[in-house]
């Protein structure tokens, strides 16, 4: 990669993570200080609108590079699902093994089992049903568009990395909104879990 399109393509990348976090935190912010009142109808549009923006910038930016037929690439990838049987199994147990992992860890060391979450399986199933398409709406902005851009520049271990950490970082404003399930939570312990995901994420991602 020659001086000039190094230049460029650092340049889109500020440009993607510039742009994602203006929108963002320019639909969530009004939410977490109460510029927009709890009973308002617009909180919920707000917000699924910050959560999309990650892919909105990805495609606008996409088609602006390669057109529309780049654009169109790049959401194709969302349903592409010819791809061996093993990385289904890992994309699903992942999570659910470090979890249980960690309880398991947390007993042998505390003597007791951390909290569990009460909600009955059918509505945990409704609800990954309903969040995978939202899921998107981030994931074609860091995995598909941000990733495999910082990995041509540092490589997919310290892309992964920084990626996990910027991708943190974005989610800070639901640490101050009651509703949210990180509210009241340690930040800086959310990111290392954020980033270890991230690095995990990657590594899937290269196979």
């Amino acid at each position: 990669m020659n001086r000039s399109n190094s230049s460029a393509s650092s340049a889109r990348i500020a440009t993607f993570f510039l742009l994602t976090y203006a929108i963002t935190w320019a639909c969530w912010l009004p939410v977490v200080t109460g510029v927009v009142p709890p009973s308002s109808r617009l909180i919920s549009l707000l917000w699924i609108a910050g959560v999309f923006a990650p892919s909105f910038v990805s495609l606008a930016l996409t088609a602006q590079e390669q057109g529309n037929a780049g654009a169109r690439a790049l959401l194709g990838r969302a349903v592409q699902w010819d791809v061996g049987a093993r990385w289904y199994a890992f994309a699903v147990l992942y999570m659910v093994a470090i979890k249980l992992a960690v309880a398991l860890i947390h007993r042998l060391a505390l003597g007791s089992w951390p909290r569990f979450g009460n909600e009955r399986p059918l509505i945990v199933l409704v609800a990954i049903a309903l969040s995978t398409p939202v899921q998107f709406g981030e994931e074609a902005g860091w995995r598909g568009y941000a990733l495999p851009r910082l990995a041509a520049r540092i490589g997919f271990g310290g892309a992964s990395l920084l990626l996990g950490l910027l991708w943190a970082c974005w989610h800070l404003p639901q640490f101050f909104l009651p509703r949210a399930d990180t509210y009241h939570q340690s930040f800086p312990i959310w990111a290392v879990e954020v980033t270890a995901v991230s690095v995990a994420m990657a590594w899937l991602y290269t196979r």
